[in-house]
């Protein structure tokens, strides 16, 4: 029988403790227990210059549009800092994290706007050219009007432009040009400036957010002033009837024919539409009131109302004048405007029971 060499057995005894010290380790390995990890913070990005990039849509077609970047508010430290939402805890926010643009959109936890354009030749038979703005609020004090003096019964001339961007609007709208007539109702932002009426219909928005429209026939000044409007605007005419249905004609007007148009509609407390329709123009005409009227009920409004058309019809968004105002537009005494934040410790939220 032959002897195992030294040569032979060395190496013998080094594969042996190799695979020794493998198993060893494997066995360590597996009977350590797996450590969970903490959850790392979220940390929200610092707020930026919001995109200008603007979703155009229409009836017949969609543009094409990239991705639209979002730019976020850094989220308050102290949420025991918000404003007291006069019992409304159940409503939730309409964004969470403060104030956000993204695109055609702007979202904030008490507001929501939505701007849509449309290129429609199918509705009316003709070109039209017209923008929308879908607007929630929770706070009737978020819809306020301004004009180019203090007292509105004393208001000049101004740029709609410069009226929005004098009170940081959010989107604006042409008003009812309450300088132009010595007799009609002003009430704004709470304030009476003028008890009398004119021969137009009138519109109502009240402290709890619901929007009337009263025909001139109907109206009477102390019931009005009983309500305590929030605003009063006397334009018109008024375009759709008690039951939501749209006017088909309008005798006693004198603006029936095409023009551009500007409107404010109503579906529920909190919930409005601002219109605007270009016209006098080669692409887009304008509209009648009567099809004005078919377009604010289009849209799910329960109640509609006229305000100044022709060449003041202007629609402010994104610090610009965004529709095409007819000969470049022209300068008027008063707006309507979507303020980013409500008054300090109001209590109007949309909604609740008023007068």
């Amino acid at each position: 029988m032959k002897r195992l060499s030294i040569g032979t057995f060395i190496p013998v005894l080094l594969l042996t403790l190799m695979l020794a010290v493998l198993g060893f380790t494997s066995a360590y390995a597996l009977s350590l227990k797996p450590v969970s990890e903490s959850p790392q913070e979220v940390i929200y990005p610092a707020e930026t210059a919001s995109s200008d990039q603007i979703v155009r849509t229409s009836s017949s077609s969609v543009l094409p549009v990239s991705e639209p970047e979002e730019t976020i508010a850094p989220m308050p430290a102290d949420e025991s800092s918000e404003p007291d939402n006069g019992g409304l805890a159940d409503v939730p926010p309409f964004w969470m994290h403060g104030s956000l643009f993204v695109g055609d959109e702007y979202r904030s936890p008490t507001l929501s706007v939505k701007v849509t354009v449309h290129n429609d030749s199918h509705e009316f038979g003709r070109r039209i050219m017209y923008y929308v703005a879908d607007i929630h609020v929770r706070d009737v004090t978020q819809i306020r009007t301004v004009a180019t003096h203090k007292d509105f019964s004393k208001a000049r001339r101004g740029r709609v432009r410069e009226m929005a961007k004098g009170v940081d609007a959010l989107i604006a709208i042409s008003g009812d040009y309450c300088a132009a007539r010595k007799d009609s109702l002003i009430i704004r932002n709470g304030v009476v400036y003028r008890s009398k009426l004119d021969d137009g219909d009138v519109c109502l928005l009240l402290k709890n957010g619901e929007m009337q429209t009263i025909q001139r026939k109907d109206a009477n000044l102390k019931s009005i002033l009983k309500k305590d409007p929030w605003q009063a605007w006397q334009f018109g005419p008024a375009l759709l009837d008690s039951k939501g249905n749209a006017i088909k004609s309008f005798p006693g007007s004198k603006i029936r024919s095409l023009n551009p148009r500007c409107s404010i509609g109503y579906v529920e407390p909190g919930h409005y539409f601002f219109v605007v329709v270009d016209g006098r123009q080669k692409d887009s005409k304008g509209v009648t009131l009567a099809e004005l009227a078919v377009l604010m009920k289009s849209l799910g409004c329960r109640q509609a109302y006229n305000l100044d058309g022709g060449a003041s019809a202007h629609m402010y968004w994104k610090g610009t004048i965004f529709s095409d105002p007819s000969g470049g537009g022209r300068k008027i005494s008063d707006i309507i405007y979507i303020a980013k934040e409500p008054y300090p410790a109001s209590q109007f939220y949309c909604g609740k029971e008023g007068k």
